[in-house]
């Protein structure tokens, strides 16, 4: 069969791309994207090269024009004729990042692995664990080989410190140190006050290593233990590691993870003997010189085990308490059920709009069809209106019509009065609940949870545990369906719970024995210690 030949493209059309690029570059969008578009018809399936990079130029100016949607399907014909274009699927990944997350992340995924970077990593780890199309084996290999891939270029040269256990004494007084963005007034630390606030300060060296300038009335609590504080805030993550190791610090213990951009990459230089992750980040973290991760056997059971980079050390308790860090919270009144005004039952969601993937939409429908005049109220400070039409869409196509979904944004003088709008809550899959949880129950609103195989899925049901709430707690979708049915048709109970569940969570494990929590921990960090002095 004889080919056709192809006719190269004129000079003149290389004289209006570079007309276009000139006008590109003086931020003249508009002026440049009528040229591009113009050249863009001049060519054809024959020029694969110039319709990607065309294609690209388009975008891009209508990235620059704030034209999102104009700009993602020319961002998609770029990477149909120039796949290796790495940049291009992580624009796509940032760009669908509010309008299909699942979309987003498998872009993001692919530029992952044509061209690894920290930060589009880190946006990997922060959403891939609220997606449900991620088993927990998944998430280990993914992490492990992106971190591998990236550990040359972020350490930049410098290695890792070494340690040889014959040098450590196994009783010596241990010096622990807190590495967090997070010492001030952040969920986080609801959940960390009373670790540290109950430490044995005589048996043990305290540090924590604050990497956020932030300051408020909690850092001065903190500042008030007798541990020492050190402002790292200003450092890189080679001189963060330094210092942790000049401080001779013996188990460091990350309480940030992912969400700390500032100092999570101070790990890869091994900066103390026993390196420890906890709770900031409900995922492993594919580094192999984190040694443990604090966990229970609730939370990660040991046939999960191995599929965390790190090696659980388990707690003979569940893995959190909880503390408010303020008293005014107290104040918050318990009010009727919205079920005895309206008539239906109100089902709410309160987590951030991240969670909310489609299988979650999907799951809760489900409920929603199986509750006649059940409505749905989804609550969120900072929903937009393309959130709005997202999630009507994605209700609609579960059978669910828009009149019976809800939205409010206004945030009450006390934010935890939002939760007296709902009857129920349901939690999102699989990024689970956990401050908001305990929130809700402390406003008398229960939360109906489908926890499943990763340490994400799993806060709710903790909290549930904790309190007793059995019946909330669903073994897979026909049983969250069947609960949610269960829960409507019992008011009775409902009206229980509104009343009951602040005392109840007060009077829980959540919030007592503080002092028997910490020495949960410090038991753990000698185990750790003497796993290490122990090795050969």
């Amino acid at each position: 069969m004889e080919q056709t030949e192809i006719t190269p493209l004129p000079q003149e059309y290389f004289n209006q791309v570079q007309i276009a690029d000139d006008l590109f570059y003086d931020k003249k969008f508009e002026e440049a994207l009528n040229i591009y578009l113009d050249l863009r018809k001049q060519i054809n399936e024959n020029y694969p090269n110039d319709m990607g990079l065309l294609s690209n130029c388009i975008a891009n100016c209508y990235y620059n024009m704030n034209d999102y949607d104009k700009a993602i399907p020319y961002y998609e014909t770029t990477i149909k004729y120039l796949p290796q274009f790495a940049e291009v699927w992580s624009m796509l990944g940032f760009l669908y990042f509010k309008k299909d997350i699942e979309k987003s992340i498998n872009y993001y995924i692919k530029g992952m692995d044509l061209k690894p970077t920290a930060d589009n990593y880190m946006t990997v780890c922060m959403q891939s664990i609220k997606l449900h199309q991620f088993s927990q084996k998944d998430l280990k290999e993914m992490f492990e080989k992106y971190v591998n891939a990236l550990r040359p270029t972020l350490m930049k040269g410098k290695q890792a410190y070494t340690y040889n256990p014959k040098d450590y004494d196994k009783n010596k007084k241990l010096k622990i140190g807190y590495l967090s963005s997070d010492f001030y007034c952040h969920a986080m630390m609801s959940f960390i006050l009373p670790i540290i606030e109950n430490h044995d300060f005589e048996n043990y060296d305290i540090v924590f290593y604050g990497t956020n300038e932030k300051k408020d009335f909690v850092t001065e609590r903190i500042k008030n233990f007798n541990g020492e504080n050190a402002d790292i805030s200003k450092m890189d993550n080679a001189q963060i590691a330094d210092k942790i190791h000049e401080d001779k610090v013996d188990i460091l213990v990350d309480i940030s993870g992912y969400t700390n951009k500032k100092a999570i990459w101070s790990l890869l230089y091994k900066p103390a003997p026993v390196i420890i992750q906890y709770l900031g980040y409900l995922g492993t973290f594919g580094m192999k010189e984190v040694d443990y991760i604090i966990t229970d056997e609730i939370t990660i059971p040991k046939d999960v085990a191995p599929y965390y980079t790190e090696k659980p050390l388990y707690l003979n308790s569940q893995m959190n308490k909880f503390m408010f860090q303020t008293d005014n919270i107290y104040q918050a009144p318990i009010v009727p059920l919205p079920y005895d005004k309206n008539g239906y039952i109100t089902f709410g969601s309160y987590n951030c709009r991240s969670k909310l993937n489609s299988y979650t939409i999907s799951l809760w429908s489900k409920a929603l069809n199986a509750v006649p005049n059940s409505k749905m109220l989804m609550f969120r400070t900072n929903f937009e209106e393309h959130d709005r039409k997202r999630l009507i869409k994605q209700f609609g196509e579960n059978g669910v019509s828009a009149d019976r979904i809800m939205f409010e944004t206004k945030l009450p003088q006390l934010h935890v009065n939002c939760y007296s709008m709902s009857d129920v809550a349901f939690d999102p899959s699989p990024f689970s609940g956990l401050t908001i949880t305990i929130e809700q129950a402390f406003m008398g609103l229960p939360t109906l949870t489908m926890p499943g195989e990763t340490i994400s899925s799993k806060g709710t049901a903790r909290v549930n545990m904790a309190l007793g709430l059995y019946d909330y707690i669903a073994a897979n979708e026909e049983d969250f369906v069947q609960k949610a049915i269960n829960i409507a048709n019992n008011i009775d109970k409902l009206r229980y719970d509104r009343i009951n569940l602040r005392k109840i969570l007060r009077d829980s494990y959540l919030f007592n024995d503080y002092k028997a929590f910490s020495q949960e921990f410090e038991k753990a960090y000698k185990r750790a210690w003497t796993e290490f002095c122990d090795k050969n």
